[in-house]
């Protein structure tokens, strides 16, 4: 995947690859959109599809209305996204980080 979307790469951490999991990063929601489409057409060129209906979007922006469409769906938003074993929140708020981190210990 790394060979196949090397041009619409940008420096960290703007995107992000991580396995099959690819995070997309901007500072306008427009710009996110445009990105997110191309990488979807670039991927399906290459037989590879990704599973948009498990796509999400977080914005922190709590005061944003609207969504991100990609191939005229709406993509999922979420408060939480859940990232290379941390958890980032809209509001900034750790607390989900937290309680992850307290339960895990609690399972040793």
């Amino acid at each position: 995947m790394d060979a196949v979307t090397g041009d619409l790469q940008r420096l960290a951490p703007w995107t992000l690859l991580y396995a099959d999991d690819v995070m997309l990063a901007s500072e306008q929601k427009e710009d996110l959109e445009r990105q997110t489409q191309a990488w979807s057409e670039r991927l399906a060129l290459f037989g590879l599809r990704p599973n948009m209906k498990k796509a999400e979007y977080m914005t922190t922006n709590l005061d944003e209305p609207s969504t991100i469409q990609v191939d005229g769906n709406d993509l999922r938003r979420t408060d939480y996204l859940k990232c290379l074993s941390s958890t980032l929140s809209a509001d900034g708020n750790l607390a989900h980080e937290v309680v992850g981190r307290v339960n895990a210990a609690w399972l040793k």
